[in-house]
């Protein structure tokens, strides 16, 4: 009674102990593909039972199911040549693109039930994982014996001095303050004229006094062109007076001026 408590008691802590050691292999994905259709008439039922058993033992090896960029494993069976019963697995590994990543391996199970081939098909997936694991593994970088070697850093670690950036062309800057004092200068010239020609009264025509003889409305479409030319003018001058006063610590101004008849921007800047 004793011997049989103790032998109990060992088996449990060795299971125990089994149990919760933890497993090294490393998880991958596969995809999953079976083959039956010259299997004969029970074709459909022994896909689907290879298939499931297929899946559990690739899960309880880490292997889990893929996608298309991963390994691919393709088990195809089918009946044997002759007239002797029997079947034929072939187990091929190949990659996302299609190339085999080993050889292709056959089982012969001559006289073989369904059951049979399908256990005969889950002890080979055994081999067939090791196939795959290897072909997953990558080449660790050989040891260095030189430490100046191995704490020298790499092409991409070399320290890089930090380059001072080229501040923005000068010309670009130029040319935008020359477009908006253009701008500026033209629309202060129709903003003039737009007044100039909507300040005069209407007068009655001589040759037919029903009619009026007025460039208001001409004067009014001037003067809104003016307004719109000159504030596009004042915006482009504005922008380009402001990062030149960050790149060269400049200042500006703008201040508008009104006169009888006349109406403008002054624009200064100060180096």
């Amino acid at each position: 009674m004793i011997a049989l408590a103790v032998g109990v008691a060992v088996h449990s802590t060795a299971t125990t102990a089994l149990a919760a050691a933890p497993s090294k292999a490393e998880i991958v994905e596969a995809r999953l593909e079976i083959e039956t259709r010259n299997a004969g008439a029970g074709a459909d039922v022994l896909r689907r039972r290879i298939d499931e058993r297929a899946n559990i033992v690739l899960r309880e090896a880490k292997v889990l199911p893929g996608d298309r960029d991963d390994p691919t494993l393709r088990i195809v069976v089918r009946e044997l040549d002759g007239d002797e019963p029997g079947y034929v697995a072939s187990f091929e590994l190949r990659d996302a693109a299609g190339a085999p990543l080993a050889d292709r391996t056959e089982l012969e199970c001559p006289l073989c039930t369904e059951t049979e081939l399908v256990a005969r098909v889950e002890e080979q997936l055994d081999a067939v994982i090791e196939l795959l694991r290897e072909s997953h593994e990558q080449p660790e970088p050989e040891p260095t014996d030189d430490p100046n070697q191995a704490l020298a850093p790499g092409p991409s670690e070399q320290p890089t001095e930090p380059t001072d950036q080229p501040p923005p062309p000068v010309r670009q800057r130029a040319g935008m303050l020359g477009t908006g004092i253009t701008l500026l200068v033209v629309g202060g010239g129709a903003i003039g004229a737009g007044v100039g020609l909507a300040v005069p009264e209407p007068k009655v025509d001589e040759d037919n006094p029903l009619d009026l003889i007025t460039t208001r409305p001409i004067g009014y479409a001037v003067l809104a062109g003016g307004i719109a030319v000159a504030v596009t003018g004042a915006v482009l001058t504005a922008l380009a007076v402001e990062r030149r006063r960050h790149a060269t610590r400049s200042s500006a101004s703008l201040t508008p001026y009104f006169d009888r008849g006349r109406a403008g921007l002054v624009v200064g800047w100060r180096f």
